[in-house]
């Protein structure tokens, strides 16, 4: 069975719908640019609620079945950004390296051949035919048929695309001179740690000449964003959490003061009623992420807390 038919069967909707979506699904994308901090702006790109239909069946029916490397730690079910920190949170030395304009550096041409070697492999009740890949690559690809900002199904594929690069970052870690090496992607965000004191310079320059190599995808440091820190010096974060010496998770400390902040405003009257939401979203993440500090603010902030959680049912 063609794979527009099984969409179509499983959505039940008509053939003429997907054909539609698929026909106008680069036309009818809004843009939109959102402040970088480092400067510039980012494009964002939002598809038609059409097209985001048939990307998540995608996701749920195709994509979702693919293996990533269990290094991959974004955008997977049951996995946090505290999951992620948790990993590092035994070793003392770190290496961050971001990944420069990470999803349009991912292109159809580095997801297909993956796509076809697990189709042959898993044998689902479709076809995976030229008319397949052009519906995949009009669906879920945007500009120069790379991957978009904004599609739901780019995070997925981005993981499926990465898991050679995974694989061989993993192996150039494990060589004895390295000692025990923890390495964890989330997205574009690359976080090595160890216990062995200056390991993570030596890491850094191999990585650099594996990146250099990579040619599918086609992907680069950004080293304005590249870091050594250790939690014993105060510097070490994960995915935005600070790690400290002793192993303990938390937020940063400009973070916390941020959430003072807030609470206090609003205890005197002066939060703007349009700023408890973010508050109370502020406050939920902490709890979360940070449930030390969140139990340390509530006895101090109970009343505020509680009239917060209150007003907001």
């Amino acid at each position: 069975m063609h794979i527009k038919r099984t969409i179509a069967n499983e959505l039940s909707i008509p053939d003429n719908l997907i054909d539609e979506a698929i026909r106008v699904a680069r036309s009818h994308v809004k843009i939109f640019h959102i402040e970088k901090k480092s400067g510039g702006s980012r494009e964002i790109f939002h598809p038609s609620k059409k097209l985001k239909t048939i990307q998540y069946w995608l996701i749920h029916s195709v994509f979702s079945q693919i293996p990533v490397h269990d290094a991959s730690m974004a955008y997977r079910n049951d996995i946090s950004i505290l999951d992620n920190a948790r990993k590092h949170r035994s070793n003392r030395f770190f290496l961050k390296m971001d990944l420069k304009d990470f999803f349009p550096s991912i292109s159809f041409n580095d997801f297909i051949p993956i796509l076809r070697d697990w189709h042959a492999k898993a044998k689902p009740n479709w076809v995976l035919d030229e008319e397949a890949e052009h519906l995949i690559k009009k669906v879920c690809f945007y500009k120069n048929d790379c991957l978009a900002i904004g599609y739901p199904s780019s995070p997925t594929i981005s993981n499926i695309v990465m898991r050679d690069f995974d694989s061989k970052v993993s192996t150039l870690i494990s060589a004895e001179k390295y000692g025990k090496v923890v390495y964890t992607r989330y997205a574009d965000d690359l976080v090595f740690s160890t216990e062995k004191k200056g390991v993570c310079s030596e890491i850094k320059k191999e990585l650099q000449t594996l990146i250099q190599a990579t040619t599918s995808p086609n992907i680069k440091v950004n080293n304005l964003k590249t870091k050594l820190g250790s939690s014993t010096g105060g510097t070490a974060s994960v995915t935005g959490l600070k790690i400290c010496s002793d192993g303990h998770i938390t937020i940063h400390r400009k973070q916390k003061d941020h959430i003072r902040l807030l609470l206090s405003l609003y205890r005197k009257g002066k939060l703007r009623p349009e700023d408890e939401k973010s508050l109370l979203g502020h406050l939920s993440y902490c709890h979360y992420v940070a449930p030390d500090f969140y139990t340390k603010i509530s006895k101090k902030f109970f009343k505020e807390i509680h009239e917060l959680r209150t007003n907001d049912l």
